[in-house]
């Protein structure tokens, strides 16, 4: 039925403000349209006003226009469908309902209703509704619509299940470019580069038209090292077809190098690309950063600002992981002011990142400020903190705010409680690592890295290595960090040999060693006397595994030797070293020279310290005793004066014990436990015990004040 021409006038009006998104004329119109009773009940014009106020995003007003509706067309239900569907996830359950509500009233959909509710279902997590509309679409046949296929393979891929997505591209009659990009974006968001490069070929072979979105579909695939030189391939047949001129071929060309390692390929495209947006800057930085260029990424940052370039979210993160990186607390707060300024302070992901910044650089206060800002912090934020803690050594900390997190009932991940495990290994705490191991098995969390090499390496401090060895053994995968634990634990605990057989293993599993590795296995030799094999393992490193040996293998190798009595060995090897190791190894052999009563070298020794401007009081302390032995009073008066001009002091023994959850600290002349007195006729009774038993102990007590 044809329009009468004022109500035809006015439609035209409409669809002309909608598409201009003009909302003052269309409100203007609106009013004429309510004003001329004859225009108010046409369903046409009730349609158009629903479209133009969803158009311009007014929706509260067009569902009250819709429901003002007498006789609901299929017309009038899209316009409202559609309409929150653009919103994203805020009107995507508000149109499964609408698509109820539609069924209900027995008002049959069609193509332009599937794809709005697809598209709305590809937004939710739950993709029930989206399979009953799929099921409803294919009876009535609109599923053949090339854009109803294509919003329901987006809905597929966006919710993971690729295998039904890909069920659903093959048996559609007809495909576009939008289509091959879902599919081919679907593949990439899974990770799959290879079935996405299969279904690129294959596009390529239909002879289909290829356009930028799957170009950055594709790419995105490939960002993955193995898959650089289809990269290349890729790259050239964009430059073939003339896509280099949009610039999102650019930034995902910048980030697929960026990802696969090549920064200089991926430098070179960002440098001759002649339209940057913030998404490229944000590409290169974050390349940078990524991989470990972090002082590059920062100059960048800078460049960009200068550019006049205003920064995204992703630039931020991006920008601030740099700064973490390379503990740039000065540089972390600029950004800081500057994304406050930019107006980004209530953004997750960025305050997460900042969060995460300063407790890397040991600004666990500010970090903590930050924390405690957001009123909601998710379980990455609550980790970030808890790891910043660990990290700077505030292990009672992490322990507290993970307490807080379990009474506000937020559930840890694997980096939580991985942290929280690293907290107890720290203090020794052995009670309460049982606990945090019980509440892993609770949490359903297996034992892979990194759980299970956490929870190793907490048994194995704790001296704990029965339970240690359990969980290492249990262990799906053992990686070189559980690996160095265990090692670590039973060189300390006196099982040497365990720990060489232990490194053997590691090494016929094909586990690479690192320099932590050695150290620990050099501590094993040290500790069983084992000279031959420590030069073995000592020279194994750098021929073996091109580790160049640091200050702490010399130091292992000193002990070796001074352990074993070698003394002018251990000397000739310090004095013949190549690095900076400072004063750790003339202390080490001052100490072995008193034990093996090598007065000569040990004075030696001492004086080279001394030399070296020593601020270690046990330092002086053996020299003076060494001196004290050889009976050169005027050398032991030499030492106490330097130590007294030098301003040195010996600083307290210090030590704590856990029984029953609470953690008792010993201090040297501390009158402050609650039990001093018991605890002071106790050593009375057992220094009397060992004076019994025949002990002398070697004083090494001198007045130095």
């Amino acid at each position: 039925m044809p329009l009468p021409s004022q109500n035809r006038s006015f439609y035209n009006s409409l669809i002309q403000f909608s598409q201009q998104k003009s909302l003052q004329k269309g409100q203007a119109l609106h009013a004429q349209i309510i004003k001329d009773t004859s225009s108010s009940s046409c369903i046409y014009l009730a349609n158009g006003l629903v479209n133009f106020y969803a158009k311009c995003g007014h929706l509260p007003k067009a569902k009250l226009i819709f429901q003002q509706i007498r006789d609901k067309d299929v017309i009038s239900w899209n316009c409202l469908i559609n309409g929150y569907s653009q919103r994203g996830h805020s009107g995507s359950s508000i149109v499964m309902d609408l698509f109820q509500r539609m069924r209900a009233e027995n008002t049959f959909p069609n193509a332009h209703t599937f794809a709005g509710v697809f598209n709305a279902a590809s937004n939710l997590s739950c993709t029930l509704g989206g399979q009953q509309a799929h099921a409803l679409a294919i009876k009535m046949a609109s599923f053949y619509d090339v854009y109803v296929g294509s919003s329901l393979l987006n809905m597929y891929c966006k919710a993971g299940l690729h295998l039904e997505a890909r069920k659903v591209f093959d048996i559609m009659p007809e495909r576009n470019a939008v289509t091959w990009a879902t599919m081919i974006s679907g593949y990439a968001i899974q990770r799959l580069a290879r079935e996405a490069l299969r279904l690129f070929e294959w596009m390529l072979k239909e002879d289909e038209d290829l356009n930028e979105f799957v170009f950055t579909s594709v790419l995105s695939a490939l960002a993955i090292p193995e898959f650089i030189d289809s990269g290349k391939q890729i790259h050239c047949l964009a430059v073939k077809s003339g896509l280099l001129a949009f610039v999102s071929t650019l930034n995902a060309l910048v980030t697929m190098y960026a990802k696969c390692g090549s920064l200089d390929d991926s430098l070179q495209v960002f440098e001759t690309s002649g339209s940057k947006d913030s998404i490229t800057w944000s590409a290169m930085i974050t390349g940078y950063a990524q991989s470990g260029d972090s002082q590059k990424a920062l100059k960048l940052f800078s460049k960009m600002h200068f550019c006049g370039i205003k920064p995204s979210e992703f630039t931020l993160v991006g920008v601030l992981n740099a700064c973490s990186d390379i503990g740039a607390d000065e540089e972390g707060k600029q950004v800081h002011s500057y994304l406050l300024k930019l107006g980004f302070e209530f953004q997750m992901y960025i305050m997460t990142a900042l969060v995460d910044m300063y407790a890397k650089c040991g600004c666990t206060a500010d970090a903590r400020k930050g924390f405690d800002y957001l009123q909601e912090p998710d379980v990455v934020l609550w980790t970030s903190m808890i790891a910043g803690y660990v990290q700077n050594g505030e292990n009672e900390d992490a322990l507290s705010l993970y307490g807080r997190m379990q009474m506000e009932g937020i559930l840890p991940n694997e980096l939580t409680m991985a942290s929280v495990l690293k907290a107890c290994s720290s203090l020794a705490a052995l009670d309460q690592g049982r606990q945090i191991h019980a509440r892993t098995i609770k949490y359903g969390l297996s034992l892979e890295v990194p759980v299970g090499s956490a929870l190793s390496t907490m048994y194995a401090k704790c001296g704990s290595l029965d339970e240690g060895n359990i969980v290492f053994k249990r262990m799906p995968e053992r990686d070189t960090v559980s690996c160095n634990a265990m090692i670590s634990g039973l060189s300390q605990n006196g099982y040497g040999k365990e720990a060489l057989d232990l490194f053997e293993e590691m090494l016929l599993e094909g586990t690479k060693p690192d320099d932590v590795t050695f150290v620990n296995v050099l501590s094993a030799c040290s500790h069983m006397g084992l000279v031959e094999e420590g030069w073995a393992y000592f020279k194994m490193m750098f021929h073996g595994f091109g580790i160049v040996p640091r200050v702490e293998h010399y130091a292992c190798m000193v002990d070796v030797l001074s352990r074993a009595g070698k003394l002018k060995e251990a000397k000739e090897f310090i004095e013949s070293a190549t690095i900076d190791h400072g004063m750790c190894l003339w202390r080490i052999l001052l100490s072995a020279c008193r034990n093996y009563r090598n007065y000569e070298l040990g004075a030696y020794a001492g004086e080279k310290l001394m030399a070296l401007g020593s601020q270690e009081s046990s330092a002086y302390v053996l020299l003076s005793s060494i001196y004290t032995a050889l009976g050169r009073p005027e050398d032991v008066e030499r030492v106490r004066s330097t130590m007294r001009v030098r301003g040195v002091s010996k600083e307290p023994g210090c030590s704590w014990i856990e029984l029953k959850s609470r953690v008792h600290v010993f201090v040297v002349g501390d009158q402050i436990h609650s039990h001093i007195g018991e605890i002071r006729l106790e050593l009375r009774r057992l220094r009397k015990h060992m004076k019994d038993e025949g002990y002398q102990p070697a004083s090494t007590n001198f007045d130095l004040n």
